[in-house]
């Protein structure tokens, strides 16, 4: 009788060293790829983000409290502040509300858009005081966010070495930022 062997049939797949080789080529395009990556945002774009998205809570805030609050903006930061029982409160102790400073190295410049202010300048009037930029300690605007939704306009300029981003608000209260030339 004559033996006869049966050949098994060569399993498919992986060994351990293909698959340790296949991860090393994967970590090394990865690392690749993170090398080349652009940059992550400009700080300054993201002061600006902020300060938009904080003001609209606040308005959002006077319009459903009713009750008068404003923005107090000055070289190194913001806060806001409410009405309580005739002075002005900082709002120091809120999350939302608190203060916050600008991130190092950005400037920020605030300018009202008021016919009246610019009236006066065109007759010879002095200069608003409405700039708030670093190095001008005693400089501070401070803007007051109407309970019924009718808003001072103003822009505020966020300039850096990264960019500059301005946030513009309207009569309406509308908020947009936008990359600034």
């Amino acid at each position: 009788m004559v033996g006869r062997q049966i050949e098994r049939p060569r399993e498919r797949g992986l060994t351990l060293v293909e698959l340790l080789v296949v991860i090393v080529i994967l970590a090394l395009a990865s690392s690749v790829v993170l090398l080349n990556a652009p940059p992550s945002r400009p700080k300054v774009k993201e002061d600006a983000e902020r300060f938009a998205a904080r003001l609209a809570l606040a308005m959002d805030e006077a319009i459903a409290t009713g009750g008068v609050m404003r923005i107090s903006i000055d070289a190194k930061g913001y806060q806001f502040e409410r009405m309580q029982a005739g002075e002005w409160t900082p709002l120091d102790d809120d999350r939302i509300f608190g203060r916050r400073d600008f991130d190092k190295g950005s400037l920020a410049k605030v300018e009202i858009k008021d016919a009246a202010f610019d009236n006066a300048r065109a007759l010879g009037g002095e200069e608003r005081p409405d700039a708030a930029e670093e190095g001008d300690d005693k400089e501070k605007t401070e803007i007051a966010l109407d309970p019924l939704g009718v808003q001072t306009a103003f822009s505020v300029r966020f300039s850096s070495a990264d960019g500059a981003f301005v946030v513009t608000v309207d009569e309406g209260g509308g908020i947009a930022v936008n990359a600034d030339a």
